[in-house]
Formats: structure tokens, C-alpha cells, sequence
């Protein structure tokens, strides 16, 4: 394949010794232009760093030898953790009992509790707080920061008023950074997990043998690794993604290539030349990209003949929740057809038990609903707060939780599947022939003082990556509300 004019300027960017930063748009062949960079200097050792193991996996087939290929993870990982690393799952009631949470808090006598912003008392139980300290480690290894401190402790829907923030701090800052000195040691009581021997490799400073950094899907590094590829000087370093794609924010990860770009200095190049679609649907992905103020704009490739419009019958339905995702699959379950759900049906079923948990008047530790006392709890937060779970109550009231799990255990595989059912964000960096939007990418209100229909950044970047999912036919019908928005938000 003979390079664009783009993948030209990237191999000769390369060839001048330059640190560099590749905006590649969807389907934009960044992977090629990698390999093409690889393949025009042998001379020197090159380290890939991939988004995840199939990738890092599929680049060890179709790189030159003198290039390793990894993810951040095995870059850091010592043989010394792999025991540690295959012990048996861990409850995190399990992991309360072995660390004494009770005995760290200096708790005596009856559970704590917090009242919630609904009103309600949320009984702030061992087995709680113990979640809430091992999300507050993960977040914490996935920063650069040195220290867990109260940042690092996320935010849960019914637990955001001053007091509420202020007491779950107090409960759970102590006990995580317990868990973290537990974690050091080789006979630590807690599971240790991937991410805490990136964070303690990346605390050591490590110096990486090699000559060339080459950083994939650069837009949604976490901090951690960004920090640890920044300080390879002694390297020469490139990075490549896609901006307009960093949808992980929420979990940590943020974009490297402006990282890159701020603190090296280096050149922006672009790829605009798509190969996955052809003029239509990059005209669509390009009414997000001006939206969200992108300066990148994509070129359809004339090739490939695609289409915008209603679809009877799309091979993929994207969803903007998990919620959103497990209505499709029941409703395409109930008309008989075979449906899979990608990453399968462990978050819909965990999130179906929390519901159960939460109707029956216990406790739970699930994310999204761990801030709620009940699940009349929930029902008043949807109805009055939180757009985003008026899908989940809906879904839950209509079906119960426990045939919601009972869908979840007749999913069947992409390969036997009529349909496939993903959330936009698990979408990434896959492609269909066909694809629907699903409508529970929610319209943005009107502000009630400005009267602008605001649209925050991130929703528009995952709008971007569902659209630029399809090869040949888009339906973006739900999406029609993209031209009423009249303002972007951080």
C-alpha cells in the first residue's frame, strides 16, 4: 500500500529525529502509519505501547522484529507478581475482614451511616467502605500523583451534597491508603491487580531500553503511563490518536497527545484520509467534530459507498448506557432474535443485583447506585436530578431484576449473533457495516438562566465515536438533536 501524502509527512517527521504527535480521525489507518515509521528504520529499537492486549497482540504479528510490542501493564510487569496475581477472586467483604476496616476507622459499636442528598440515612457498612477505598486506589494509580489525597475518593450520585462528600471522605481516605501499604508488601492480605504494579513501577522511575516510544491510542492514556512515556528522554517519542475520541475521562484517563504536544513541544500532523467510510458518513462525523471544536476534519474514502438513514435492520445497535443497552437486548430477545451484548452480560447483571438489593432493603456496593439508601431512593434522584438513570428505573420497574438477569444468561456469542448490542463506549475501536443510534443519547436541556442547549465536551466526543462506527449505513436519527445544541461545556 503506498502511503497518503499525511502518512508521507508522518515517516519523514520520523526521519528528522523529531518527537511528534499524529491526529489520526477514525479509520484513518494510524496503526499503518505506524508500521510504516517501523518498517523505515531497522536500525533502532522501538517500543510499541498498546491500548489493550489484543492489540498489543495482533502488533507482535505484523511489526518488524525489531520492535517490542506491549501494553503499559506488561511493560511493568515482574514474574514476582504472579502469584499474587492469581489468587482466588476476592469479595471486597472479603478484603474488609483481612484489612479490619472496623479497627483502622477506630469504629465501635453500631455501623456508621451518611445521609444521602435525597434524605434517606445510607448504612455506611466495612463491606462498603472498603469498596469505596479500592475505587479510591485505582483512581489514585491511575493518576501521577505521588499521594492518595481526597481527590482521588470518586463521586457518587446521592452522596455529592458538602456534608455527605465530607463524611465519605472521612471514611474512606484512611482506609485506602491502608490498603495501598498493605498492597507493598509481598504478603499482602489484599489481591494485588494489574493497575497497583503499573502504579508502583511508575513510581520507581523506570528508564524503558529503547530508542523509539510509540504510543497508541494516545487520547486515553491514564496519567500514570503518559507521565512514565514523558520522561524518556533519552528516547525519541511519538505519539498518535485520535483527540476527538477521549471518552474515558471519566475513569481516569486523559489525553496524552496534548500532554505530549504542551511538554515536548513536539509537531501535530494529521490523518484525515478515512478508509473505514465513504463521504456520507464522514459528513456526519464531521458535524461533531466542528461541534466539540475539533480542528480536525475527516475525508471520506470515495471507495466506499455509504449511506445515512433509517435502518430496519442494522448489525449493531449503539447505546449511550448499560441500560439503554439491556432494553435492546430484551426487546431483541422477545422477538426471537440471537443477541450479543459486547464485553457480555457481567455489568447488566451486577447492576440488575444492586437494583435487587436496593428493593429489598439491603445495602449495596454497585457504583452507580451506592449512594442510595433505597431504590425509592433512586426512583426520586431519576425523577428530579439525574437524567442518565431514568433508563435503569424504567428498565428495572418494567422488568424486575431478575429477568433482566435471565436475558443477560441468554445473550449468544457476536459470531451466532443477528445482532449486536454494544454501549458507544465498549464500541471503540470496533466497526459494523451497519449501525443504529440508539435514542438514550439524551437531548441536553435548555439552561433555565441562559436558555442554551448545553452539551458537555465528553458526550459529544462519544456521539463522534458511535457515528464513525459504520462502514456503509448510519442511522443517526436519534442524534437529530445535534443541531438545536447551541454550546459545548468542559
Amino acid at each position: 500500500m503506498n502511503p497518503t501524502p499525511e502518512q508521507a509527512d508522518a515517516v519523514n517527521a520520523y526521519g528528522d529525529g523529531l518527537d511528534l504527535v499524529l491526529q489520526a480521525g477514525a479509520g484513518c489507518g494510524k496503526s499503518s502509519t505506524l508500521k510504516m515509521i517501523a518498517r523505515s528504520d531497522r536500525r533502532r529499537r522501538m517500543t510499541y505501547v498498546a491500548y489493550n492486549s489484543a492489540i498489543a497482540a495482533d502488533a507482535r504479528r505484523s511489526f518488524p522484529s525489531t520492535v517490542l510490542c506491549k501494553t503499559g501493564h506488561g511493560l511493568a510487569f515482574d514474574p514476582r507478581y504472579g502469584a499474587r496475581l492469581q489468587r482466588p477472586r476476592q469479595t471486597a467483604h472479603q478484603a474488609a475482614q483481612a484489612l479490619d476496616v472496623r479497627k483502622i476507622l477506630g469504629i465501635i459499636g453500631a455501623t456508621p451511616s451518611i445521609r444521602t442528598d435525597i434524605g434517606g440515612q445510607k448504612a455506611m457498612t466495612s463491606k462498603i467502605i472498603m469498596r469505596i477505598a479500592l475505587d479510591t486506589v485505582t483512581r489514585w494509580c491511575h493518576s501521577a500523583d505521588d499521594e492518595i489525597t481526597e481527590r482521588h475518593v470518586p463521586q457518587y450520585d446521592g452522596l455529592t451534597k458538602k456534608r455527605a462528600r465530607s463524611e465519605l471522605v472521612a471514611l474512606a481516605l484512611p482506609v485506602a491508603r491502608a490498603a495501598w501499604e498493605d498492597l507493598l508488601r509481598d504478603d499482602s492480605v489484599l489481591n494485588l491487580s494489574h493497575d497497583h504494579y503499573l502504579k508502583m513501577w511508575a513510581l520507581s522511575r523506570p528508564r524503558i531500553p529503547t530508542d523509539v516510544v510509540l504510543l497508541d491510542e494516545a487520547q486515553d492514556t491514564n496519567d500514570v503511563l503518559s507521565a512514565v512515556l514523558l520522561a524518556q528522554e533519552h528516547a525519541q517519542r511519538i505519539a498518535v490518536g485520535d483527540s476527538a475520541q477521549q471518552i474515558y475521562s471519566w475513569r481516569g484517563a486523559n489525553d496524552a497527545l496534548q500532554k505530549f504536544v504542551g511538554q515536548l513541544g513536539c509537531p501535530e500532523l494529521t490523518l484525515s484520509q478515512s478508509f473505514r467510510f465513504g463521504p456520507a458518513v464522514a459528513a456526519r462525523a464531521n458535524l461533531w467534530l466542528q461541534l466539540i471544536g475539533a480542528p480536525l476534519r475527516l475525508t471520506g474514502w470515495d471507495g466506499a459507498e455509504s449511506t445515512v438513514g433509517p435502518l430496519d435492520t442494522p448489525d449493531a445497535i449503539l447505546c449511550r448506557s448499560n441500560a439503554g443497552a439491556m432494553g435492546i437486548v430484551m426487546e431483541g430477545l422477545a422477538a426471537g432474535r440471537k443477541v450479543a451484548l459486547v464485553g457480555g452480560g457481567g455489568d447488566i447483571k451486577r447492576l440488575a443485583w444492586a437494583a435487587e438489593a436496593l428493593q429489598g432493603g439491603q445495602p449495596t456496593d454497585h457504583p452507580e447506585l451506592m449512594g442510595f439508601a433505597s431504590w425509592d431512593d433512586v426512583r426520586q434522584y431519576a425523577a428530579e436530578e439525574d437524567g442518565s438513570l431514568e433508563v435503569l428505573v424504567k428498565l428495572i420497574d418494567e422488568h424486575g431484576p431478575q429477568r433482566i438477569v435471565a436475558a443477560a444468561d441468554g445473550l449468544c456469542s457476536e459470531q451466532q449473533a443477528e445482532l449486536v448490542v454494544s454501549t458507544a463506549h465498549r464500541s471503540k475501536g470496533r466497526e459494523w457495516p451497519a449501525v443504529r443510534i440508539h435514542s438514550d443519547f439524551r437531548a441536553p436541556k435548555p439552561d433555565q438562566t441562559t436558555g442554551l442547549v448545553i452539551l458537555p465536551r465528553e458526550e459529544g466526543r462519544l456521539a463522534y465515536v458511535a457515528v464513525t462506527r459504520a462502514r456503509e449505513q448510519l442511522d443517526d436519527t436519534a442524534l437529530a438533536w445535534v443541531h438545536d445544541v447551541t454550546a459545548v461545556s468542559e
